[in-house]
């Protein structure tokens, strides 16, 4: 997990360890998408934990960075795993 002080640190680009991949992350989101890349969850764990991250935003406004993170590895999780939307 990616964690600064200063807005929108750059995220480490992925690395192995005793032959074993570490994946950096800003949200569980991107952390979710990532493992449904690998293969580590369905697309179905991937919209929960879409849903439940929007849910425990939903008493900060908007324009919190917190909400520019989320809807980035939202992006992200729609670009790069294949999700039905029309399920969603």
């Amino acid at each position: 997990h990616v964690v600064s002080n200063s807005p929108y640190p750059p995220v480490p680009p992925p690395k192995l360890i005793n032959g074993r991949p570490v994946m950096f992350f800003r949200t569980y989101v991107g952390a979710a998408a990532k493992a449904a890349q690998l293969g580590l969850m369905s697309e179905s764990g991937l919209i929960k934990v879409i849903d439940t991250a929007k849910k425990a935003l939903s008493k900060v406004p908007r324009s919190d960075s917190k909400w520019v993170e989320l809807e980035r590895d939202i992006s992200y999780a729609y670009s790069t795993v294949p999700i039905n939307e029309d399920e969603n």
